[in-house]
């Protein structure tokens, strides 16, 4: 009897290792640092693959918006490898924590600024908002609708794509957004360097936020050599990451270093927000 019980116990105990309505860890649950998040293996999207931590929520955010749009981006299962756009895998040195399911061109043309050229394209692409699908590159700005001559379809999409990205660079993508203030953080925003020979570019795929008002965010990123698109870990707090804290000054990530005046925002997301 005793033993029974001693079972019911342990299992009630057990019970307590789970999420609350809310999306939370419970302080102490499966053996997790307080404030960590809980990656669930089995999530598809990012959304259902990183819990908010502990004391924090989901921001809320439209439907069918950018912002939406990267919150469910579908995942790899949970320990792919990323590859390179000739099938390699890059190795994962606590880089990143998972991978974007979504698959690149085999040139060597989808890279940092590239990947958020994709991202953006993609979205506009799925909500059939063509004619908002256009980026400067270094000699001129190219727009699906005239690249396409009005044939919408996938094939079309993914040749203008490769058109685009192989005329690209960090800085004519950087003409396509604005400075943003740190205090205005959306879901969407990236943190440029259009540094010469090469810069980099991070963006912001998920935020949550206390009652505080304190933001914890997710950063995704593409690398060079052309690579798929990955979340990244946060190299600052293992016990945090993959959140980063929003805070002013030095943001490091695994392979590179920003500041948070760095932040810029897409042109377009002015007439998405109101």
């Amino acid at each position: 009897m005793k033993r029974i019980l001693l079972i019911l116990v342990l299992t009630g105990l057990c019970s307590c290792n789970a999420l609350n309505s809310e999306g939370m860890l419970y302080s102490g649950a499966m053996g997790f640092a307080e404030g960590s998040p809980l990656v669930n293996n089995y999530g598809k999207t990012v959304l259902d693959r990183f819990d908010s931590p502990l004391g924090y929520t989901r921001v809320p955010v439209k439907q069918n918006t950018f912002a939406s749009f990267l919150r469910t981006l579908e995942l790899l299962p949970d320990g792919s490898m990323a590859h390179y756009y000739n099938g390699k895998s890059k190795l994962n040195d606590d880089i990143y924590v998972a991978v974007v399911d979504l698959p690149i061109s085999s040139k060597n043309i989808q890279m940092s600024a590239s990947s958020m050229i994709r991202l953006v394209s993609e979205y506009l692409f799925t909500n059939q908002e063509y004619d908002k699908i256009a980026f400067h590159t270094e000699k001129q700005k190219i727009s699906f609708a005239s690249f396409s001559n009005g044939d919408y379809s996938k094939a079309e999409f993914h040749k203008y794509m490769d058109f685009v990205m192989e005329r690209a660079s960090t800085p004519s993508f950087c003409s396509d957004l604005r400075p943003e203030k740190l205090e205005n953080i959306q879901i969407g925003d990236v943190f440029a360097q259009n540094n010469l020979p090469n810069g980099h570019v991070v963006i912001v795929v998920d935020m949550v936020e206390n009652k505080k008002g304190e933001k914890l965010f997710l950063l995704a990123q593409g690398f060079r050599p052309a690579q798929e698109i990955q979340i990244i870990s946060n190299p600052n707090n293992k016990e945090l990451s993959p959140w980063y804290q929003l805070k002013e000054g030095e943001l490091l990530t695994p392979e590179w270093r920003f500041m948070t005046s760095d932040l810029m925002r897409f042109r377009f997301l002015d007439n998405e927000s109101k």
